[in-house]
């Protein structure tokens, strides 16, 4: 599974525990409806600016996008949710905000 993927899937967990729509989390982060979906089936790389809006629409922290099972701010998961609960190492997490922060400096 990518990064992007991982993340995406994160989204989409931590949006069904709130029991937020894409619609909701969408108006909550100031967002379109379509970009949320592709965020979460792993279609787009979002920046760092755009997985803060998600975050703080979610009321976590943006470290809780990439390694949910270890946040407080959620309490227990469910069985279901664990077993998809997809984990980033602190590796993993570092060579995906350096790939983004690289991505915007190219773009501007």
């Amino acid at each position: 599974m990518k990064n992007i993927e991982i993340i995406g899937e994160n989204i989409r967990l931590v949006r069904q525990k709130r029991g937020l729509s894409q619609e909701q989390l969408a108006l909550l982060a100031g967002m379109n409806t379509s970009y949320i979906g592709q965020i979460e089936r792993g279609e787009k790389n979002p920046t760092v600016k755009t997985l803060e809006k998600i975050a703080k629409a979610l009321d976590i922290n943006i470290t809780d996008l990439f390694s949910l099972q270890d946040s407080p701010r959620l309490g227990e998961q469910n069985s279901q949710n664990q077993q998809f609960l997809a984990i980033l190492t602190p590796d993993d997490i570092k060579r995906y905000m350096l790939g983004i922060l690289n991505d915007e400096k190219n773009n501007h």
